[in-house]
């Protein structure tokens, strides 16, 4: 089980996404879309459920609800991953 946020945001799109990313240095990227594997600059699919992006500090997956997004980090968490993710919630939120 990971530890997740909630982030009330709708229809949020993945210039949206991929802004609140490059915010970061180095800048995050994209890794899966719904399981597959993607490139670092691929555009998900419009109707994607879930993604897996890199932050600096590790992974973070994003999945779609009725309410807007949950952020869920896995494993043994860095304090560093959970300030990146908390951010990365905050600029999808505003």
């Amino acid at each position: 089980m990971g530890m997740e946020i909630e982030v009330k945001v709708m229809g949020i799109d993945w210039n949206k996404i991929s802004a609140a990313l490059a915010r970061f240095e180095p800048k995050g990227t994209i890794r899966m879309a719904d399981g597959q594997l993607t490139f670092p600059d691929e555009e998900p699919a419009p109707e994607w459920k879930e993604l897996r992006i890199a932050l600096p500090a590790g992974m973070v997956t994003i999945k779609r609800n009725l309410k807007g997004l949950t952020l869920v980090t896995w494993g043994n968490v860095s304090p560093e991953l959970i300030e990146q993710r908390d951010l990365f919630a905050k600029l999808l939120g505003e």
